[in-house]
């Protein structure tokens, strides 16, 4: 990925970037469906203000498409065992494009039966898992997912990487836009240290161990060590819960996930979507949380899961010349 210290920015309309990405995309392997799930994705990302999981973050799938660790003729295989849980094997190829594969089919039966629960396995690392919830969201479920990735991060205090930074997303239906979260199990996204290490900036107390199992805040020797999660053992639990249903459909262990920034082999990583109708129960249900959120917002002063929706993107004008370039 190219550093990007500061310096002026590029205007993009959503289109001009789309376009920008899908070209970069294709040029490194990419088919066109996958071309156009992933240029997706990242739009969506830059759009919501998520920029170390934007165009920042398309880098490395660039990379890992033209050295094999992504197969950009990817055919994801859906299976349907039972009708409210749906399989993806990815072909070693994007998350996002898995996810596709199955939307339709998945969203239906979550509308029909009440809940669904999705699977993907044999993927390259999922990418902002906001963009799985929101799209459930706009279909009137709530959603929930998770992902783990190859081993980054400590657990319970032990030196060594136990597992991933393994995010999780929540969202819900709301009639100004779906409202949702997504984060990271760890004190900070791995994208966030490697970008204080290109800066060659230190890095906060309670972010990482050196490779000795010591607190570090040098952000070099932070890569070279582990994560920390948020909250300590609870965010321990948390971490390894998400893994543990992100592995349900055949996806590695993050111990066993071959690095997704070097080599050729797939990290092979899982990811889980549940989504429920949001009338299951209560058709008011969704009303009842708008008319909650917005109390909390005028009694308390915040702003639960409201997201920007941005029509113009400001790449930082490095990093624009380099997708440029790719493109």
């Amino acid at each position: 990925m190219p550093e990007t210290p500061d310096a002026t920015t590029v205007s993009l309309t959503i289109p001009e970037l789309r376009e920008l990405c899908i070209a970069a995309i294709t040029a490194a392997g990419g088919s066109p469906a996958l071309a156009q799930s992933l240029a997706e994705a990242t739009v969506a990302a830059e759009r919501r203000g998520k920029t170390a999981v934007g165009t920042a973050h398309l880098f490395d799938y660039l990379d890992g498409l033209e050295a094999g660790r992504i197969n950009g003729q990817a055919q994801p295989k859906v299976t349907n065992k039972l009708p409210a849980a749906h399989h993806v094997d990815a072909d070693r190829g994007t998350a996002q494009l898995a996810f596709d594969a199955a939307f339709d089919d998945f969203a239906s039966s979550a509308e029909s039966l009440g809940i669904s629960v999705l699977n993907i396995a044999n993927a390259f690392t999922a990418g902002e898992l906001g963009c799985y919830t929101t799209r459930l969201a706009e279909r009137g479920l709530v959603a929930f997912a998770g992902a783990n990735s190859p081993a980054l991060m400590s657990l319970f205090g032990t030196p060594g990487s136990a597992t991933g930074t393994n995010p999780f997303s929540f969202a819900v239906p709301h009639t100004g836009g779906p409202r949702m979260f997504d984060q990271a199990t760890s004190a900070t996204a791995w994208v966030n240290v490697r970008n204080a290490a290109d800066r060659g900036e230190t890095i906060p107390d309670g972010w990482a161990l050196a490779p000795d199992g010591a607190a570090t805040n040098d952000a070099g020797a932070a890569l070279a060590g582990s994560l920390l999660p948020f909250g300590g053992v609870k965010g321990s639990n948390v971490a390894l819960m998400i893994e543990l249903l992100a592995v349900h459909g055949g996806g590695r262990f993050s111990v066993d996930a071959p690095a997704f920034d070097s080599g050729q082999e797939s990290p092979g990583t899982g990811l889980f979507v549940i989504a429920i109708a949001a009338d299951a129960f209560d058709p008011g249900y969704s009303q009842r949380v708008a008319e909650h959120l917005d109390r909390l917002h005028a009694r308390f002063g915040f702003d639960f899961g409201r997201k920007r929706s941005l029509e113009v993107v400001e790449l930082p004008e490095e990093l624009h010349s380099v997708l440029l370039s790719r493109a």
